[in-house]
């Protein structure tokens, strides 16, 4: 095993799908020139270290047993669906979506003496998949660490892992899978892997921060919930969500402008019905449309968070500044960039 791995992961963006994406729909997303890095080293002191440049998470020390007993503990609380008890676990430990993918690919080989340090660009918390970049650059580091790199699905299966930590039990692969693949994807569930899909290179989106934190775990619970209450025909909605995801296709391929941020803004009045958008979100949407436009959407799973606004170089500096203007952090990093890469590891 090398002494020591760096990866990096870029953020990502949904376009279309969520939500729906665990009601067996498919979903669009994107990679964003926002990273994540993470480097692992093994040491010779016994302890397994965790360090963050996120605020108040700076450092956490943990003996080898006491990760691998995590990682049971998740695998338990998966098989008796205890999504409590993973929701619980993530609210008090920073660090558990980590120590959960250590554990599963690891499992015996799990060295006495480890340092992981993740830094990264990606607001936390703003559906910019932060957690997603953090837990594929963790799990590509440690393809290169057991020579497992060419497994794409065992890869995709360690990113994952963080996911189902962080978001309370439940999670798509949409996040690590962006983070993955880069570029822009679609992804089924049914898959499991995201699949590359054409796209006009004129795409320009303006990404709206609102600055409110919504927790995904919380944001899903509620959705499940709503759901459970009229499953027959509130369904419906997840459905007509992924009508829009496959529909987007080909506006997104030929660069039919109009129509894709029509779909856009269709997709952000059926997410307002299941709950998940806040006036926060919608402020920043109107704005992005009155100085506009072409459509407008939350992106991730809501509660607060971002939004993303559809435009062209024309239009590009207006929404920006309408963005802003409203209270909201405007973001225009590079789309679909490479995924998660490699950056060195040394003997």
């Amino acid at each position: 095993m090398p002494g020591e791995v760096v990866a990096r992961a870029p953020g990502k963006v949904i376009l279309f799908g969520e939500h729906a994406i665990n009601r067996g729909q498919p979903a669009l997303s994107a990679g964003i020139g926002l990273y994540t890095t993470c480097r692992l080293r093994q040491t010779n002191a016994a302890g397994i270290v965790f360090r963050s440049d996120a605020a108040n998470y700076a450092e956490l020390r943990m003996e080898r047993a006491e990760v691998l007993a995590l990682g049971n503990a998740v695998d338990r609380f998966r098989k008796f669906e205890d999504y409590e008890s993973i929701r619980e676990l993530a609210r008090r430990d920073f660090f558990a979506p980590q120590q959960y993918i250590l554990a599963s690919a690891l499992r015996d080989s799990l060295p006495l003496g480890l340092e992981l340090e993740f830094s990264s660009d990606i607001p936390r918390a703003g559906g910019l998949g932060s957690g997603g970049a953090a837990f594929a650059a963790l799990a590509t580091a440690l393809g290169a660490w057991t020579g497992l790199s060419e497994e794409r699905e065992r890869i995709a299966d360690w990113a994952h892992r963080g996911d189902i930590v962080a978001h309370g039990g439940i999670a798509s692969r949409l996040d690590s899978q962006t983070s993955l693949c880069g570029g822009v994807i679609r992804f089924t569930t049914a898959a499991g892997l995201g699949e590359p899909v054409p796209f006009h290179p004129g795409l320009t989106l303006v990404i709206g921060n609102t600055g409110v934190i919504g927790a995904t775990s919380e944001v899903n619970s509620r959705v499940r919930r709503w759901l459970a209450e009229s499953p027959d025909g509130r369904m419906r909605y997840f459905e007509t969500i992924g009508l829009l995801s496959r529909t987007a296709l080909g506006a997104l391929r030929t660069g039919d402008w109009p129509e894709l941020g029509r779909l856009m803004t269709l997709n952000q009045l059926v997410l307002e019905k299941l709950g998940v958008s806040s006036p926060e979100l919608e402020r920043l949407i109107d704005a992005a449309l009155a100085a506009g436009a072409y459509g407008a959407k939350l992106a991730g799973s809501g509660g607060g968070g971002i939004m993303v606004a559809l435009t062209d170089g024309v239009h590009a500096s207006a929404v920006t500044g309408a963005i802003q203007a409203s209270g909201g952090e405007p973001l225009t990093p590079k789309l679909a960039v490479p995924g998660a890469t490699l950056i060195s590891d040394t003997i």
